[in-house]
């Protein structure tokens, strides 16, 4: 049995489930189950090892605690170097090369004073990506300024555009602020370079993309799994940290970016960025762009144009009411009452379907 705990607040993001999928896939190999858990008090009594999934600093370091006094070892993802008195494991996105890659492409072409939009001081992945940042901007001599999310992107993004009149590159924390940035406030973009992290289906449909650096979370899962059998499988068990590198993609299309050495960071305080309303929305739709097949592509760029059911149902060679069917799933998904409300969440996102 692979026992997992989640952060109620991380339990419906797209990347829970698509590490979850990796786990499983790996147990199932294995001749296991998968386990999930809220808190730590379901867990059961002989479990000896226990993944924690989650986004907020403080709530992982008090499950950890919680975990550590009933003698269950932590295998946490994403986060490392916590400021904790206990024994705990981890895999890790390598956030700090990630991040000075990025930032360095940026500065290739423009020199000038850079922002950090986005930075959750209580996200561990955001203060690695802080680190990464600022060995950049010192190795190039450009000044920076941080623009902290408090757990409302869109009071973040007024004091950027309050104070960004010198600002040349945009480092965005994750693609949520990018994605906002680019549809409430294109013109903050003129004449800038943006970058962003953990690139979300929504942006490959940009007219103009930005470079992103991107983590298979599926393989994340599996890389979850496998420490986690590898750490049952000893009679004592010592922590043990894992990383792995992410990949560069400008849309579609992969980047080859250098790297540099990882620096240890800590974080204060908790912010719940998963609550943000705005970023809920984002979550949906961009779960249901990554569910669709070409099928639900073209059925979309059907009912963009103003095609009946009919119509597309004609041109796809298939039935009415698959076709239905397949718009009826993507409504659920995106969280649309009806079709004219999913219809105007692509245009307010500005998703295009080529042709």
């Amino acid at each position: 049995m692979i026992h997992v705990l989640i952060e109620e607040n991380y339990s419906d993001n797209n990347r829970f489930h698509a590490l979850l999928d990796g786990i499983s896939a790996t147990a199932k190999k294995k001749h296991l189950d998968v386990a999930l858990y809220k808190t730590v008090d379901e867990i059961a009594q002989d479990c000896r090892v226990a993944v924690l999934i989650c986004a907020s600093l403080k709530w992982a370091e008090e499950r950890i605690a919680q975990l550590c006094r009933r003698n269950i070892h932590p295998l946490i993802f994403g986060m490392e170097h916590l400021n904790v008195p206990h024994v705990y494991s981890s895999v890790v996105p390598d956030y700090v090369r990630a991040a000075y890659s990025l930032t360095k492409y940026l500065l290739s072409f423009n020199k000038g004073t850079t922002a950090l939009v986005g930075y959750n001081e209580d996200s561990q992945p955001d203060r690695s990506k802080y680190t990464g940042v600022y060995q950049a901007l010192q190795e190039t001599g450009a000044t920076c300024k941080v623009f902290e999310n408090r757990g409302d992107v869109m009071a973040c993004l007024d004091r950027f555009a309050a104070d960004c009149e010198n600002v040349e590159n945009i480092v965005c924390c994750n693609d949520n602020v990018a994605i906002t940035l680019y549809v409430r406030y294109p013109q903050l973009l003129l004449n800038r370079k943006v970058c962003s992290f953990s690139g979300l289906k929504i942006s490959e449909f940009f007219d103009e993309p930005y470079p992103v650096c991107r983590i298979d979370y599926y393989k994340a899962g599996e890389q979850l799994a496998d420490l986690y059998t590898f750490l049952c499988k000893g009679k004592d068990i010592c922590a043990t940290a894992m990383t792995f590198a992410m990949d560069f993609f400008l849309g579609t299309e992969r980047l080859e970016l250098g790297f540099a050495p990882s620096m240890q960071t800590q974080s204060k305080e908790e912010v719940d960025f998963y609550g943000d309303k705005n970023l809920q929305e984002m979550e949906r739709l961009d779960k249901m762009l990554s569910e669709c097949d070409d099928t639900d592509v073209h059925i979309l760029r059907g009912l963009a144009d103003g095609k009946t059911y009919e119509y597309i149902a004609e041109r796809e060679y298939l039935a009415v009411n698959t076709v239905k069917y397949r718009v009826k799933k993507m409504l659920s998904t995106a969280g649309a009452d009806n079709k004219k409300q999913l219809l105007s969440l692509l245009e307010e996102y500005r998703i295009k379907f080529k042709k």
